[in-house]
């Protein structure tokens, strides 16, 4: 019943249903009953690009355990997005749009914990994951360090 007024109000308030996917945090929004991982990643990938001047360059699923050893409980995989194009920088300033997707394509795929969102030909990410509390939240960043063996969940090389 909850679910249903949160997203109540926000149609009112901003007179689109459509808008209600940004606007809500995961955990009030409800995801589409049996969604699977391919359409998630299929969906995230159609809200990027939909309006906008942009190139899914790629989309992969790489296994993250090497670099994080301390990931999710059965979660070891990270969707990697990346992005060209003249629009791919103002996808790449949401951190909104990037944690909704990021939701989305985590609580469809049982075995991805983190989604990262790159402009391509660029050293420019942002990662977010799963965190032991069960939210989603972006990858803090870290510099870079050669004494450094492996990176913690939840941390980010930026340069």
């Amino acid at each position: 019943m909850q679910k249903f007024f949160a997203n109540a109000i926000v149609f009112i308030a901003t007179g689109s249903l459509s808008l209600s996917a940004v606007v809500l945090p995961s955990q009030v929004r409800s995801q589409p009953k049996g969604q699977t991982c391919e359409a998630a990643i299929a969906n995230g990938r159609q809200r990027i690009t939909a309006g906008r001047s942009i190139t899914i360059v790629s989309s992969n699923i790489l296994d993250g355990s090497q670099t994080y050893p301390d990931y999710p409980d059965g979660r070891p995989k990270i969707v990697h997005i990346s992005l060209d194009g003249k629009a791919a920088s103002s996808v790449m300033e949401s951190p909104v749009l990037q944690k909704a997707i990021s939701s989305e394509i985590i609580s469809s795929c049982g075995s991805v914990g983190a989604v990262t969102f790159g402009r391509y030909r660029t050293d420019w990410s942002s990662t977010f994951g799963l965190m032991p509390n069960g939210t989603i939240k972006q990858f803090e960043c870290v510099d870079p360090d050669p004494d450094r063996d492996k990176l913690s969940w939840g941390q980010l090389v930026c340069l």
